[in-house]
C-alpha cells in the first residue's frame, strides 16, 4: 500500500467519528421518539403517513453514512494499492508522516494519493451531511412538521459545492502524466492498457495527456465494480430497506 497523505488520514479520522457520534446521538434518543413516526405529509406540513418506530429505520442515516465510508474507503483503498517489489516508487515516511526528500514519488503515485485524498474528503463532506440530516429527522419526528428545515436544504448544497471545489482540487493536484514510449502489445483495442508487470495503478493514455487503468492489475476490475456497485446497487439497497415497512 501507498502511505495516504496526512490529509487524507485525518479525513478517515473525521469520517469515523461522526459516524460513530451520529450512531450515539439516535441510540439516546429513540426511546423519546413517537411510537409511530410521521413519514409523509399533505400540503402545509400536517402529518398523514405514519410508519412504526424500529431502530432500523430510527438508524436509517447511520446505515446510508456506513454504506458511504465503506464505499469511498475501499476506492481509496483500492487506489492506494501497489504491488509488491517496487520500493522506490513508493514514498518512505518520517515521523511527520511526509516523504523524504532523496525519494521522489513517480508521477503514477502522485496521482494515486491525489485521488485517493480527494476521495476520502468527499466522504467526510456526505457523512457530516448524513449527520445533520439524522437531527433534522429527529426534530422532524418528534415536532410533527413536515419539513427538515432550510438549514437541511442549505447544507446540502454546501455540500455540492465543496464536493466541486474538492474534485477541482483533486485534478488539479493529480497533474499531468509523464509520456511513455508506446508499446503495442501493452494496449488491447486501441485504448486498453494491459501490463501485468508494471506496478503502476495509474498510467499515461496512448497520447500521453491523461491517465487511464492498467487492466494488467486486478484491482482495475475491482475498482471498477466497487464503482458500479456504489452507483446502483448501494442506492437500491439503500431505497429498500426506506421503503420496507416492518423493517
Amino acid at each position: 500500500m501507498i502511505p495516504p497523505t496526512p490529509l487524507a488520514r485525518n479525513a478517515v479520522r473525521g469520517t469515523v467519528l461522526v459516524l460513530l457520534a451520529t450512531a450515539v446521538y439516535l441510540v439516546i434518543w429513540y426511546p423519546s421518539l413517537p411510537w409511530l413516526l410521521p413519514v409523509h405529509f399533505k400540503r402545509g406540513g400536517v402529518a398523514n403517513g405514519w410508519q412504526y418506530k424500529t431502530m432500523g429505520r430510527v438508524l436509517l442515516p447511520v446505515f446510508i453514512q456506513l454504506s458511504l465510508t465503506l464505499t469511498f474507503g475501499a476506492i481509496a483503498a483500492l487506489l492506494l494499492s501497489r504491488t509488491s517489489g517496487d520500493d522506490e516508487a513508493t514514498p518512505r515516511e518520517t515521523s511527520s508522516d511526509r516523504p523524504l526528500p532523496d525519494r521522489p514519488l513517480t508521477p503514477d503515485v502522485r496521482a494515486a494519493l491525489a485521488a485517493a485524498e480527494t476521495v476520502l474528503l468527499m466522504a467526510l463532506i456526505w457523512v457530516g451531511f448524513q449527520a445533520y440530516a439524522a437531527y433534522a429527522l429527529v426534530q422532524m419526528w418528534t415536532t410533527e412538521i413536515g419539513h427538515l428545515g432550510w438549514l437541511y436544504t442549505a447544507l446540502e448544497w454546501t455540500g455540492l459545492v465543496l464536493t466541486g471545489i474538492v474534485a477541482v482540487r483533486g485534478h488539479a493536484r493529480v497533474g499531468r502524466p509523464s509520456p511513455r514510449p508506446y508499446v503495442a502489445e501493452h494496449w488491447r483495442l486501441g485504448q486498453l492498457y494491459k501490463n501485468p508487470d508494471d506496478p503502476a495503478l495509474f498510467v499515461p493514455t496512448r497520447d500521453g495527456n491523461k491517465w487511464t487503468l492498467n487492466f494488467g492489475r486486478p484491482v482495475a476490475a475491482a475498482l471498477l465494480g466497487v464503482v458500479l456497485t456504489a452507483g446502483v446497487i448501494g442506492p437500491t439497497a439503500i431505497l429498500i430497506l426506506a421503503l420496507r415497512y416492518n423493517f
